[in-house]
């Protein structure tokens, strides 16, 4: 199971009008573990831990659902100060599900966790695999710039070895 897409520099989605996201919901948990199933195999106390991760007040989660089904997941969180990272509100796991990608939902995603971000005027922090050559363009498209690489930030590692810290500006318009 590949943690993120083939990349492919030059496959551009369409937007599905039939997927709407929104910020979850409590009764969401079952639906994101299935999501996030997609990425890494889940012990099954994972779900306590989502569980746990949605009713924090310092996040906010997001889905995208098509009818009943939810083919997406997401979240920014404010991190505290990790050693290696700043403090700050992070992009946490953008999961489409394999066979709803490209159609702008991990864009859509991203774009309303900016906005809850926006409201607070702060930056927006992300950690990226190196090799996730999707999520990097994803992330800079929003205003996303690099500021260094390293092995591992606040305890992630990264498949290849090589992470990439990313900062967005607030946007204030």
């Amino acid at each position: 199971m590949a943690p993120f897409a083939v990349y492919d520099p030059h496959a551009h989605g369409v937007k599905d009008s039939a997927v709407v996201v929104r910020h979850a919901r409590p009764d969401d948990a079952v639906s994101i573990v299935a999501v996030d199933a997609t990425r890494q195999p889940r012990t099954p106390s994972y779900l306590d831990w989502v569980t746990a991760e949605l009713a924090r007040t310092d996040a906010y989660h997001v889905v995208a659902q098509c009818g009943e089904e939810v083919v997406g997941a997401s979240a920014v969180k404010l991190w505290p100060s990790p050693a290696d990272a700043p403090t700050g509100w992070y992009v946490s796991g953008i999961t489409v599900v394999p066979g709803w990608r490209r159609r702008r939902i991990g864009e859509r995603m991203l774009e309303l966790e900016l906005a809850d971000v926006d409201r607070l005027h702060e930056p927006t922090w992300c950690v990226v695999n190196a090799r996730n050559g999707a999520s990097l363009d994803l992330h800079t498209r929003h205003g996303f710039v690099e500021v260094t690489r390293a092995p591992a930030f606040a305890g992630i590692t990264f498949s290849g070895g090589t992470g990439v810290l990313l900062r967005r500006e607030a946007c204030t318009d």
